[in-house]
């Protein structure tokens, strides 16, 4: 069983109003500043894109495609979790399919990432080329070029890390031959993969990776519209924006971080220390932030188990037995999940503290097993606090464990048994 994280997709999406490094842009007119340059809208320059990745309020990064008849230019600038830029060319034969693919990865500030400090591949310089049957990589390590040769299917497409103009190639490789067929630089890529892709009608298309949807709307020429990540542990939200300088943009993040102003991570780790009685108690948790979205009921849905926070599952600790909501739980370490409902919510306690693939690594947050469960305790729900938590908030107050988010949350008493 796994966790379900959201009831549907939105169908429809409009942009009204959107902030870009305090920037503010209404359509159709648009507030520009000194920095940042904004260009035509796409509707008068049809070869140039801009994919604009938000989470909640926030602008996590933006993706900048350039076509000029058979060659396309991208570049991916981000600044959540850390400023970062991608920048990439493709070569289109006369039939559509890429016969060339090149890559770098730079810091925000443009300077070359460095080398992987393992393997020492290069950070720039990477490059397919594709022929029928096969594609040649080419990866500069150590100084020295790498060169592999890999048996692909025709049409195989290059993996382009976080680049929605890689989905929209891949959605529109499926819906013509029934599946896309990638591969990246890995030294372990032996041969191409197949994302699993699943057409649902002439303009959308849904992607499924672990159990994960991204939901993907285009237009009548294939072209990306809109991508949604809310059923994912992610949840971006893609869309099609006005054209914008995305290297001058990176290099106001970059300024920004320097002047001690990066943006906000997009989870936080946290812990509750408290003594209960002859109990020493330790949570271990993550903090997602709300970003101006609606929690219960939407990001956090009713009637599913929710990861109680966010990244690897919340861990309780106690040395001696407690007593939560009227319910024992004996001394030892536990994971902690919650059952949110428009009725009655519940805390569930459980066994599980290891990856199931892997037992040196802790459970990640979507790996509930309710096999493990051993307590389903009752919680109270809290309504209209007089303080607006901006992130997730797990704390004790006067015999009670209470978690917060937003303006609204839950709260369950907890003493020695």
């Amino acid at each position: 069983m796994r966790l379900v994280h959201g009831p549907s997709y939105r169908d429809n999406f409009t942009v009204v109003a959107y902030t870009i490094s305090g920037v503010t842009m209404r359509n159709p007119f648009v507030r520009a500043c000194a920095v940042i340059a904004l260009v035509s809208p796409i509707g008068l320059n049809a070869q140039t894109r801009v994919f604009l990745v938000k989470l909640g309020s926030d602008t996590i990064g933006l993706e900048r495609v350039v076509r000029t008849g058979n060659k396309i230019e991208g570049v991916i600038v981000r600044h959540i979790p850390t400023n970062a830029m991608l920048k990439y060319s493709i070569v289109l034969g006369k039939d559509g399919r890429v016969e060339s693919y090149e890559q770098g990865s730079y810091r925000a500030d443009g300077t070359p990432a460095p080398a992987n400090a393992q393997t020492g591949a290069a950070a720039v310089g990477l490059k397919m080329t594709f022929t029928v049957d096969s594609v040649i990589r080419e990866v500069p390590t150590s100084g020295q070029p790498v060169i592999r040769r890999t048996a692909v299917p025709k049409g195989t497409l290059p993996a382009i890390g976080g680049s929605w103009f890689a989905t929209e190639m891949q959605v529109a490789a499926a819906r013509k031959g029934g599946k896309a067929n990638v591969i990246g630089f890995a030294a372990n890529a032996n041969t191409a993969t197949s994302p699993d892709i699943r057409i649902l009608g002439p303009d959308s298309a849904e992607i499924v990776n672990q159990g994960f949807r991204v939901g993907v709307k285009t237009d009548k020429s294939g072209r990306l519209v809109h991508g949604d990540q809310s059923l994912t542990t992610q949840k971006y939200d893609v869309t099609v924006t006005k054209d914008v300088d995305v290297i001058a943009l990176a290099g106001v993040w970059a300024s920004k971080e320097v002047a001690g102003q990066a943006a906000a991570p997009t989870n936080t780790p946290d812990s509750v220390v408290a003594t209960i009685g002859n109990a020493h108690v330790v949570i271990l948790y993550s903090r997602p932030a709300k970003r101006g979205r609606e929690l219960w009921g939407k990001l956090v849905p009713f009637d599913t188990t929710w990861r109680f926070g966010a990244d690897y599952a919340t861990q309780l600790k106690t040395d001696a037995d407690l007593n939560i909501g009227g319910t024992k739980v004996a001394a030892g370490t536990y994971t902690l999940w919650l059952l949110p409902s428009q009725g009655q919510s519940y805390l569930i306690v459980n066994t599980r503290l290891q990856d199931p693939r892997d037992p040196t690594r802790r459970l990640w947050g979507t790996q509930w097993d309710p096999a493990s469960d051993i307590a389903k305790i009752p919680v109270q729900k809290h309504l209209n606090l007089p303080t607006d938590e901006e992130r997730f908030h797990i704390f004790l107050d006067n015999g009670m464990l209470m978690f917060h988010w937003g303006n609204s949350g839950y709260g369950v008493s907890i003493k020695a048994n």
